[in-house]
Parts: structure tokens; C-alpha cells; sequence
């Protein structure tokens, strides 16, 4: 019988060490955390630099040039309009006509209707203005004429003369005068354009073109 007791307690014993010694045995699955913790550190890290992105070249703008031409017939200044026009229609260009000898005109803006425009002339001629009367014609029609003058200085006068009356809103236009002739001045910034002005110029040898700054 003894033996009996000495193997059972051999068994007891290996069986205690067995759940004993399980607790510091390797985990099978900690690989796998291990894995999928160094998966995370490697996306944040990527997540934390974002790709770089090459900044767009900016584009510097072309400088506009204008040219003064002048010294053409009236004839030959029709002529040049058609042409200029057809070479806006391939280039980058645009011209304005200038005329030679202008007139200043001060006026008060047109009013809605004619009634208005009536109303607002006796407002004036009871504040004491004079020569001073409705434009019938368009494209300035219901607005009051307070003055034709030579020069931009006289027309200055009469406004700071309108406003000591109490007469604001006032402004300046700039006419031809009647049987005026006229100039071109073009604008671009395509250099072609100018080389084709040229070209043209070629075939009015008493005018002339010259370079002159860009009005503002």
C-alpha cells in the first residue's frame, strides 16, 4: 500500500506544477499584438507627413505698351480703323480715337424723365444758376447743360461755382469739337502686335507712331 500513496503523491505533485509553471509559459497570440501595434505606429507615422505638394509657378504678367499714332488724312484714318480692328480680331489689342481739339462740358447726370429734368432746373435757376437748360438729344437726354469750355481749367471754375450755390452731382465730359481730326492710341502686351503695327505704318509714310506711356 505504500507505493500506492508515494504514487499518488507524485501525481499530485506533477499536476500542481503543471498549472503552476502554465502561468509563465509564452503566449501564443502576443506575436500577433506585437504585429499589429508596429502596423499602427507605421500608419500614424505615415499620417503624420503629409506628401508634399509642388507649388504652382506663378505666372508674371506681361507689361502693356501703347502707341500714339497720328498724322493720318481722314481718309487714310478710316482706312487705319478697319485695319486696327481686323488685327484686334488676331492679337491681344484694343485702340481708343482721340480728338485733336476737345471741348469740356460740365453737366448735371440725366435725370429719369423730362419732368424731373424740368423740376431740377428750377431748382437750380432758383439757386441762382444761369445758362443752364435740359439736353434733349441722346445719349444725354434729361441731363442739364451748365457750360461749354475751352479748357479743363475754366470748366473747373464753373463746378466749384455750381457748388458754392449748393449744386452737387456735377460732372466733366470731354467732346470733340466739330470738325476735329482725330488719333489713334493702341494698347497690348502682345510684342507681335507691335511689329504688325509697324508693318501697317509702312504703307502711310507721312504719319507716325510713337511709343507714350499707358493712361491709368
Amino acid at each position: 500500500m505504500r507505493w500506492i500513496t508515494w504514487s499518488l503523491l507524485a501525481l499530485n505533485l506533477g499536476v500542481a506544477g503543471f498549472f503552476i509553471g502554465r502561468s509563465y509559459w509564452p503566449q501564443a497570440d502576443s506575436g500577433q499584438h506585437a504585429a499589429l501595434n508596429v502596423d499602427r505606429l507605421s500608419l500614424r507615422s505615415q499620417d503624420a507627413q503629409p506628401p508634399q505638394q509642388t507649388p504652382p509657378a506663378e505666372v508674371e504678367p506681361k507689361e502693356a505698351f501703347c502707341v500714339e499714332w497720328r498724322g493720318l488724312t481722314r481718309d487714310e484714318f478710316t482706312r487705319v480703323r478697319e485695319q486696327l480692328k481686323a488685327l484686334a480680331g488676331e492679337r491681344v489689342m484694343s485702340f481708343t480715337e482721340v480728338p485733336l481739339n476737345t471741348r469740356h462740358w460740365v453737366i448735371f447726370p440725366p435725370l429719369p424723365s423730362p419732368q424731373s429734368a424740368v423740376a431740377k432746373l428750377n431748382e437750380l435757376t432758383a439757386a441762382g444758376v444761369q445758362d443752364a437748360f435740359v439736353v434733349k438729344d441722346e445719349p444725354w437726354r434729361n441731363a442739364l447743360s451748365l457750360g461749354l469750355y475751352a479748357n479743363a481749367e475754366a470748366a473747373g471754375r464753373r463746378v466749384r461755382e455750381l457748388e458754392d450755390k449748393g449744386v452737387l452731382g456735377t460732372r466733366v465730359e470731354v467732346l470733340p469739337r466739330q470738325g476735329t481730326d482725330f488719333y489713334f492710341v493702341i494698347r497690348s502686351e502682345d510684342p507681335d502686335a507691335l511689329k504688325s503695327l509697324s508693318g501697317i505704318g509702312q504703307t502711310y509714310p507721312n504719319s507716325r507712331q510713337s511709343r507714350v506711356a499707358c493712361p491709368t
